[in-house]
């Protein structure tokens, strides 16, 4: 399956326009986006409905709820980082983001404004009131603009834009509804499929150079504040949800110091710039097949695709090989199966087929229908 970019739809009403983007996304016009989850400032709000109607996770990060601007961006955040959202749509969101925001999530964020800007646009024109100012002002034509959100409201890159006749006797409800069904909804989708497949046309980044470190208890923050990002579709439930600086602790100790000190498993940090960026690891338990090691690894969103895995995995068979005394590693339990694949593949693994089952059965690990890399090869 094609890679497809994570869109996060933030909400605060009917969501007539986010029932345009699932619409969208089912009939084939939104194919380089996914929608992971919708955020809406209000509780109770229809437009959570409508995610749910279309199995799309919905949360509420209420802002009357919340001491101040920064408390809710807070919660957005967090939401945003638990599903990996690559791209923000604002679809109906009656709330200005703060510069800080717009900088963290930059060229990231689309908004559809309903009128032609630079005209009736900017703080205070919202809703209705966009509608009410251009019928007082006698325009003859108005319409829709899709643009990026930078730190001036209105005022990023235009995207997209379509003209709407007004007409003798509008009203702003009937050319509120005209400009939706005949830009909005249409604007929207396509805006958002032209930003998604633009983001996944972009050139990767070369591999950047990284090392690989033994873990250490000073970590143990860093190391819960990574696993809190992965996406925990990916993760077994033995794993804790959210994954605590204890949590880390034990890993740390338990497995990764006591595993060097036993020789039964080899377990690094990888990183980059002097920050830890991921983790990697083959550990050889009592449960597995005999002279076989379990390769686990993980690395943070923000350096997917950069060909750091797969050099790590490389660097971490060699080792486990001479010092563990295994003569094969397999795929992990903890990744996709796809995922785990391509990265041993492209490491030189000799695949047998994909890992179908792992299970545990009195106190031993099992794994079932394996792939891995054979000592030598």
């Amino acid at each position: 399956m094609e890679r497809k970019v994570k869109i996060a739809v933030l909400v605060s009403g009917g969501g007539t326009n986010l029932q345009a983007l699932i619409d969208a996304q089912q009939s084939g016009i939104l194919v380089s986006g996914e929608i992971v989850c919708v955020i809406s400032s209000k509780a109770g709000a229809y437009a959570l409905e409508r995610a749910k109607k279309a199995g799309i996770d919905a949360v509420t990060v209420s802002r009357k709820d919340c001491s101040d601007l920064e408390e809710f961006e807070s919660g957005i955040i967090k939401a945003l980082t638990a599903h990996n959202a690559e791209v923000i749509i604002l679809a109906g969101f009656m709330s200005i983001l703060s510069e800080d925001f717009t900088k963290r999530y930059s060229n990231r964020i689309i908004n559809v404004h309903p009128a032609l800007i630079p005209s009736f646009c900017g703080k205070g024109y919202y809703g209705l009131k966009v509608h009410e100012e251009a019928l007082k002002k006698g325009v003859k034509v108005s319409g829709a603009t899709v643009h990026l959100v930078n730190e001036v409201c209105d005022g990023g890159e235009i995207l997209a834009q379509k003209a709407v006749e007004v007409k003798d006797g509008d009203t702003p409800e009937t050319l509120q509804r005209r400009i939706m069904e005949q830009a909005e909804w249409k604007l929207l989708p396509e805006a958002a499929e032209k930003l998604c497949r633009r983001i996944l046309n972009e050139k990767k980044p070369e591999t950047p150079s990284f090392t690989l470190r033994k873990w250490e208890l000073s970590d143990a923050e860093t190391l819960a504040e990574m696993v809190g990002k992965i996406d925990r579709k990916y993760l077994t439930d033995g794993i804790p949800n959210p994954y605590t600086e204890k949590d880390a602790e034990w890993f740390i100790t338990e497995m990764a110091q006591k595993g060097e000190a036993e020789n039964t498993g080899v377990f690094y940090g990888i990183v980059v710039d002097g920050k830890p960026v991921g983790s990697i690891s083959v550990e050889k338990g009592s449960g597995l097949r005999s002279n076989v090691g379990v390769i686990g690894y993980f690395l943070i969103p923000e350096f997917y695709g950069r060909g750091i895995m797969t050099a790590a995995a490389k660097m971490i068979c060699a080792e486990a090989f001479e010092r563990l005394d295994i003569s094969r590693v397999e795929g992990t339990i903890f990744e996709p199966n796809i995922g785990s694949r391509r990265v041993l593949e492209k490491a030189g693994f000799e695949l047998e087929g994909v890992l179908k089952d792992a299970y545990l059965k009195n106190g031993k690990l099992y794994n079932e229908y394996v792939y891995g890399l054979v000592k030598g090869e």
